[in-house]
């Protein structure tokens, strides 16, 4: 860095001498004019009388702006002209009676535009030769650094980010610790004759921590760490991408043992041919080097590549073979106590109050993913901030998960008849949840409009489940369909706020008939995912029976949601006096926590 300075401060002080050089000597070169002359200013009809006069012995015509004229007695007369103009003072000077000297000459640059003029070129020239010879001297030929890999080498003492950092995910963790053992010691591996994977495929869904992974990988080791996107191989010119690829092998040679991480990697490894009238010439050929690259480095080099994607179904199959990427490690969304871990790292160096419990914050967030973690807690600082609050609170934190989840609180005030239908929609759901599903736990009621929920019933999963029976699954769209059978059963209408809840509870008992094989129709799975490859594997259902078929599973569809829609409105017709009163409690307050809507339906 100080070297390209103290280059760019001598190139900069040529210049100002070259220019102060240029300055002095221009005026030999361009030639002096003689100021010691008089010259005096003149109207057209003047010049023109003393030409007819005799006076004047020369005349000079600059560019038909300006006239000059030189008397007998050596006095200069000077008068602006146009074209006109000047056809009048050769006419006058033709008729003079004394022989006048006639010069037309173009209007004179100043000594600026002249120096400009003559030495411009030469100076643009000379900055180019110097210019060429710092590239090349830096060893770099930085002129055609396009061809360069773009990847960012990170390289730490103290590793930013290890396995301390990354929650949530310790099965992942104990897949890569191999990785980070043989980085350390590879003499171990090599004695024995193993051959350590050359790539590693983090796959799962956004926000789980991929990227984190890779680099908490590096900071175990302590080895060098190659950070690219897959997208940024990719180019306008075909053979980019190619080169791109080799320079990056060639700078982790270099480097070696270190970490090569490419970032959705589906940008670059599609699979080849998935394209309508054939491929990308420029993403195949650099797929094509990436394969060569990595089926040809040595084992025992120490070069390690891991990629992250969340598409691995779009993924070339000469990528995926044993050689290349020999191992896959997926992440999935963390369960409660990862998501507990997670909530304690982002709350680091933060001002939380004693009264936050990280357990029931892990909790009521079901789903959320590593960068919806971070989101919430970032969520809370802010609103913390905005009350001028010096901890953040366990409230603060429940209004960020509504926030994440459903969205901000909307300044659109519902109606009465638009509340009292909210109130009793959101307490069917409610008590149908309580009554049906004990696996379910409550923790608000709300009519406030929130996103596009005019009301909501918050609550999450007391037990997270990998597998449900046909019973839970029923049960599940009877809690769907609880809205819906509150108001028909007590306001004796129809509105259009169950969209969402219809939708839902249409997929699941779908999806039981022809997926799950959970109807009259047998164990059979009635309908296929397809992958569309030709435009770019995008999924669509297959149908792979008759017509007569389809009107049983029409026919199987609706007998599923009318025993749970019965199954819903005999809960509630049960408790009818119950769903009366916690709705008036509830266009009361608006808002009821967990224990008051339970509090509610056990009295009496």
């Amino acid at each position: 860095m100080k070297n390209n300075r103290r280059g760019d401060m001598g190139l900069l002080i040529f210049i100002i001498l070259a220019i102060l050089m240029m300055t002095v000597i221009s005026p030999f070169f361009l030639g002096t004019s003689n100021n010691n002359v008089a010259t005096q200013e003149v109207t057209l009809g003047q010049l023109t009388g003393l030409l007819k006069e005799g006076k004047i012995k020369a005349l000079t015509i600059v560019s038909n702006s300006r006239a000059i004229a030189e008397a007998l007695d050596g006095t200069q007369y000077v008068t602006e002209i146009d074209l006109i103009a000047e056809d009048r003072l050769l006419a006058a000077a033709d008729a003079s009676p004394v022989s006048v000297d006639i010069k037309v000459q173009q209007e004179r640059t100043s000594i600026w535009v002249a120096i400009l003029n003559s030495w411009l070129p030469t100076i643009i020239l000379i900055l180019f030769f110097m210019f060429m010879f710092r590239q090349t001297s830096s060893g770099g030929n930085q002129v055609f650094s396009f061809t360069r890999s773009k990847a960012r080498l990170y390289m730490e003492d103290k590793p930013s980010v290890t396995f301390k950092d990354v929650a949530g995910a310790e099965e992942a963790k104990k897949d890569l610790l191999e990785i980070v053992d043989f980085l350390k010691n590879p003499r171990k591996y090599q004695l024995i004759g193993a051959k350590i994977p050359k790539g590693v495929l983090l796959v799962g869904p956004p926000g789980v921590g991929k990227t984190l992974m890779a680099k908490a990988v590096a900071g175990e080791a302590g080895v060098p760490f190659f950070s690219v996107s897959g997208s940024e191989f990719v180019e306008m010119f075909v053979g980019v991408g190619a080169a791109r690829v080799r320079d990056l092998f060639e700078q982790a040679r270099r480097y070696a043992p270190c970490i090569v991480f490419i970032d959705e990697i589906d940008a670059v490894g599609r699979e080849r041919g998935a394209g309508i009238g054939g491929g990308h010439d420029e993403r195949e050929q650099t797929l094509n080097q990436l394969l060569v690259e990595m089926d040809g480095f040595d084992p025992y080099a120490g070069i390690i590549v891991l990629a992250a994607t969340n598409r691995p179904d779009i993924l070339d199959s000469a990528l995926l073979r044993p050689g290349r990427f020999d191992r896959k490690v997926v992440l999935d969304l963390p369960d409660v106590q990862g998501r507990k871990h997670i909530l304690q790292i982002h709350m680091r160096g933060k001002p939380i109050s004693n009264d936050v419990d990280v357990e029931r914050l892990a909790k009521i967030t079901p789903g959320f993913s590593g960068a919806d973690l971070a989101n919430l807690v970032n969520e809370a600082a802010l609103l913390a901030a905005r009350k001028n609050k010096h901890y953040i609170e366990m409230a603060e934190f429940e209004e960020a998960v509504e926030r994440v989840m459903l969205g901000p609180q909307r300044g659109r005030t519902l109606s009465q008849e638009e509340k009292n239908i909210t109130a009793y929609h959101e307490i069917g759901h409610a008590i149908c949840t309580a009554v049906l599903d004990d696996a379910r736990e409550i923790h608000k009621i709300s009519i406030v409009p929130r996103g596009v929920a005019g009301g909501y019933v918050f609550g999450s999963m007391a037990e997270e489940k990998m597998m449900y029976k046909r019973e839970e699954l029923i049960r599940e769209i009877a809690v769907l369909l609880g809205g819906r059978a509150a108001e028909e059963t007590f306001l004796h209408t129809q509105t259009t706020g169950a969209q969402n809840d219809l939708e839902r509870a249409t997929d699941i008992a779908r999806r039981m008939v022809v997926e799950w094989g959970m109807s009259d129709l047998g164990p059979i799975t009635l309908e296929e995912r397809q992958e569309m490859v030709f435009l770019g594997r995008e999924i669509a259902r297959h149908r792979n029976y008759s017509e007569a078929t389809a009107q049983l599973i029409d026919k199987k569809v609706s007998e599923i949601l009318n025993e749970a829609y019965e199954k819903a409105k005999q809960v509630l017709e049960e408790r009818a006096e119950k769903v009366h009163e916690i709705a008036t409690r509830l266009l009361e307050v608006e808002t009821l926590t967990g224990e008051e809507f339970l509090q509610l339906l056990s009295e009496g």
